[in-house]
């Protein structure tokens, strides 16, 4: 299937970007997700001492999101609605599993000094626990709004999209881009909005306004990160989580 296929108005679906579209930006995502820690992973799994086992559960949670990822739309796509809701419910506890287990892997990478190197510790806890909080948000904006199929799609999108930094900053060539690379980073991360909002002009001729919101809590958080991160009271934080 083509790229102008997915993209194409269809008759009497005017309002709807195709199904398709949904799914190839989901395996864009989880090829984020696996190409980064692919490259971690092995060396974490193989190493001396051995990986903790709180990190082996948060990484099993994570990939069970990116296979929830993918599935839900290809359910979708090939018209199984009732079996995209029944997952859904599945997925929203495994949401709280991330959310409970992505805090408690940055609080454990800080106290034990493995933060990336690439991330500051500051920015890595900042990075982490506001990531968290937009993904919240909008996981749940589009739980609420889950009969509104049009908001629940972009929200649920743009709710991954929030969360892609950890891969991202794994996956591409960090040190190489130097001061710049926190703007290369938050750009990668936007593209993947930019898109959708390029599927909605293709397909509706207007980006729906679930995008709008969306964009904008990833936007605000990303500009957020710098601030916070050399603020008094997250380094102050910052300290009582390196040295308890």
């Amino acid at each position: 299937m083509t790229t102008a296929t997915i993209l194409t108005r269809q008759p009497g679906r005017s309002g709807e970007v195709g199904r398709a579209f949904y799914f190839w930006i989901s395996l864009a995502m989880a090829a984020v997700f696996v190409g980064g820690f692919s490259g971690t992973v092995p060396r974490d799994f193989l190493g001396t001492p051995a990986l903790p086992l709180l990190l082996h559960v948060h990484g099993a949670i994570s990939t069970l999101w990116v296979v929830l990822l993918v599935a839900q739309p290809a359910f979708i796509a090939r018209g199984s609605l009732r079996l995209h809701r029944r997952v859904g419910w599945a997925g929203t506890g495994l949401a709280v599993a991330m959310l409970v287990m992505g805090v408690a892997a940055t609080l454990f990478s800080i106290h034990h000094h493995a933060v990336p190197p690439f991330f500051p510790p500051a920015v890595f806890l900042v990075m982490n626990l506001i990531g968290m909080m937009a993904f919240a948000g909008l996981l749940v904006a589009g739980i609420v709004l889950r009969r509104q199929r049009e908001w629940h799609k972009r929200l649920m999108l743009c709710a991954t999209i929030s969360i892609l930094g950890p891969g991202l900053g794994r996956l591409l060539p960090m040190p190489s881009f130097g001061a710049a690379a926190p703007l290369v980073m938050f750009a990668a991360i936007l593209s993947f909005a930019v898109a959708g909002m390029v599927a909605d002009l293709v397909v509706r001729g207007r980006i729906h306004p679930a995008y709008l919101w969306g964009t904008g809590v990833i936007l605000l958080t990303d500009l957020a990160i710098g601030p916070l991160a050399s603020a008094s009271p997250t380094l102050a934080l910052l300290r009582l989580i390196q040295s308890n």
